[in-house]
């Protein structure tokens, strides 16, 4: 069983809200999905912070919906990054938040589809309890990710149409890797947020690219992986738009991740004739909303 999605609203204000609430903003938002989604089981809070989680379901994916005291924490030993892009400063200036919401699913997980699924619907009741509570920050756990209420839910927005991006489930560690036989600097990306979807991170192994393109090329490969799941297997190669093959490995423990990691390398693509003649199609599955919640 994988670790259960879990997004994580600060709030700086009171708040109360219930089902009804919550359901009416999910259709509202999302309308191709109003025939999808239920209460599961009635509840809400007053603004004294009194009453009982609610529970909703989009399509075959539950979600809980909690109010709690205080600032929301990660229970671990990972601090999030030091800078806040809700309020664009130190994290350490940040308004205290009076309470917190937690949107969780809970169903177990086992496989890449059902992770996608539940992903998705975690981030469609979180993006409808933006519109109903004042918001300051989303912590996507998983991931470690904190994003701006208003960028989370412009992101939720794109989960029923094919062109979805799928980073701010994700966050991104660049190490400083050994120096290339020509002397040349390295660096070694790291997934944070993927082991949900595929029972392990991401490492790429070092490379002599820039940052910026390294990162570039992870996220592609993470997109598909994530958004069309097929089957791993060990030297998997993948095919991505920007011309460069890249290939899988399955290895018990990363440079960087002591955990198994999907071990990532990058390769140089072949002449164009040889691209469209090998590269792996991606298959017409209707984009993300389709795949996900049906």
């Amino acid at each position: 069983m994988r670790e259960r999605f879990v997004a994580l609203l600060s709030l700086t204000l009171n708040a109360d809200f219930a089902h009804d609430q919550i359901l009416a903003r999910l259709n509202g938002l999302f309308p191709a999905l109003a025939s999808k989604v239920r209460v599961v089981r009635a509840g809400g809070y007053g603004e004294n912070g009194d009453g009982t989680p609610c529970f909703l379901a989009i399509g075959p994916n539950v979600i809980s919906v909690h109010l709690y005291p205080g600032p929301a924490t990660l229970e671990t030993s990972e601090a999030l990054d030091e800078v806040c892009p809700a309020w664009f400063g130190s994290r350490a200036n940040r308004p205290r938040a009076h309470s917190h919401v937690i949107v969780r699913s809970e169903q177990d997980i086992n496989h890449p589809a059902e992770a996608l699924a539940a992903a998705a619907a975690v981030s469609m009741v979180a993006a409808a309890m933006i519109s109903i509570v004042q918001v300051e920050e989303i912590i996507w756990k998983t991931g470690q990710v904190s994003i701006e209420p208003q960028a989370f839910q412009l992101a939720a927005l794109r989960l029923t149409i094919p062109e979805i991006k799928v980073g701010h489930w994700l966050a991104w560690r660049s190490f400083e890797g050994p120096l290339s036989p020509q002397g040349r600097p390295s660096v070694i990306l790291g997934s944070k947020g993927l082991a949900p979807f595929f029972g392990r991170e991401l490492e790429t192994v070092a490379s002599t690219l820039s940052k910026v393109e390294v990162e570039k090329r992870a996220l592609s490969v993470t997109d598909f992986l994530i958004l069309h799941g097929p089957p791993l297997f060990d030297d998997m190669p993948l095919y991505v738009p920007n011309h460069d093959f890249v290939r899988l490995r399955l290895r018990d423990r990363g440079v960087i991740d002591p955990n198994p990691v999907l071990l990532l390398r990058i390769e140089a693509g072949p002449a164009a004739a040889d691209v469209l003649r090998k590269s792996q199609s991606l298959p017409a599955t209707g984009g993300f909303g389709r795949r996900a919640l049906t």
